[in-house]
């Protein structure tokens, strides 16, 4: 109970400038009420949101996030901490917090990446039985995908198209291929690496985006669903033109600070084409009704469960020490993820 303060110092990851990010070394942080000291395992990095942090692809002074409350009072400008996708071991507890209960027990927390990291009790996430740190830090990841798919809501039948096959859009293939059928979806990717784990994830047509500027002239025919997942505007502009009519193009990129121009003709005014954001932190009103952040919660273990994303995805594992690298690695396209591994 209590305590911190010791163990060799902790490490924590900080993006210092653009396209930088170093490790600083202080003293591993007391626990207080309500509170617990988590030792970390395994944390992912968001291959969107933190690439843009990375970039500096963002508005200087703006919230760093509306989801976390650890986060709401920070602004995005450097130097900061940012990361979501943490999973790590109860170390010690503060007052108030039942040790019997959290000691020893593996959690999921919405932390940046670091060696420890202390957090609220109530905001710590038990990862259920038979799931792997190694797979559990996919969790906000699978959360963000499941949340596209219902979003969407493709019935049996419809023809989905996903544009963008890096770590979202694979997740979002997975689920798709186990829901609607592997029959229906079509990954749109360039990179030849993404688009061969595309059909291993259960894509049963996978594009080039050249192959889709026909639009909606292609001989292969139209999207009933259009997923954008790509952080590309260009790749929004294909969705568009590849949705048929009365179709639905769901929009689950963040462009960043950048702005750019749609090309929405007459042919976009005739389509009666419905384009809905879509962002993880909510239930959309369509499913309020019967969907909470609980049930949500649960339904992303189980597909964390039958994706083993660890295993399935080729993401690089490396140390912390090796961040630079990774993000490098990720902004170039090299691999679709990455682990950070934390020393005993």
């Amino acid at each position: 109970r209590g305590g911190g303060g010791g163990g060799g110092g902790r490490q924590i990851l900080e993006f210092f400038a653009e396209k930088s990010v170093r490790v600083n070394v202080s003293d591993v942080p007391e626990v207080g009420e309500g509170e617990l000291l988590l030792k970390s395992i395994r944390s992912v990095v968001s291959s969107g949101t933190e690439l843009k942090v990375f970039c500096g692809d963002f508005d200087q002074g703006s919230q760093l996030d509306t989801t976390f409350e650890d986060m709401k009072d920070a602004s995005m400008a450097y130097p900061l901490q940012y990361g979501y996708s943490l999973v790590g071991r109860v170390e010690a507890v503060g007052d108030g917090v039942d040790a019997g209960e959290w000691m020893g027990r593996l959690v999921f927390a919405f932390a940046p990446h670091g060696s420890h990291t202390v957090v609220p009790a109530d905001s710590a996430i038990v990862v259920p039985a038979g799931i792997s740190p190694e797979d559990a830090c996919y969790f906000p990841a699978v959360e963000t995908a499941l949340s596209l798919v219902q979003e969407a809501a493709p019935i049996v039948g419809e023809r989905v198209a996903v544009y963008g096959q890096g770590l979202i859009g694979l997740l979002v293939t997975a689920i798709l291929s186990g829901t609607v059928g592997s029959q229906s979806v079509v990954a749109v990717e360039l990179n030849a690496q993404r688009a061969a784990i595309a059909r291993r994830m259960g894509a049963g047509t996978v594009l080039h985006p050249n192959a889709l500027e026909l639009g909606r002239d292609a001989p292969d025919g139209d999207f009933d669903v259009s997923i954008e997942v790509s952080g590309n505007m260009r790749a929004l502009q294909s969705a568009i033109d590849s949705t048929g009519e009365s179709g639905r193009v769901i929009i689950g990129s963040w462009y960043g600070g950048k702005s750019s121009q749609l090309k929405l003709g007459l042919d976009f005014h005739r389509s009666h084409i419905e384009l809905r954001a879509s962002q993880v932190s909510k239930i959309p009103a369509h499913l309020s009704g019967r969907w909470d952040k609980d049930r949500r919660f649960l339904e992303a273990w189980r597909w964390v469960q039958i994706i083993k994303p660890s295993n399935t995805l080729g993401t690089s594992v490396v140390p912390l020490g090796e961040a630079q690298s990774a993000y490098e690695n990720l902004l170039n396209g090299n691999t679709v993820g990455a682990e950070f591994t934390y020393d005993d």
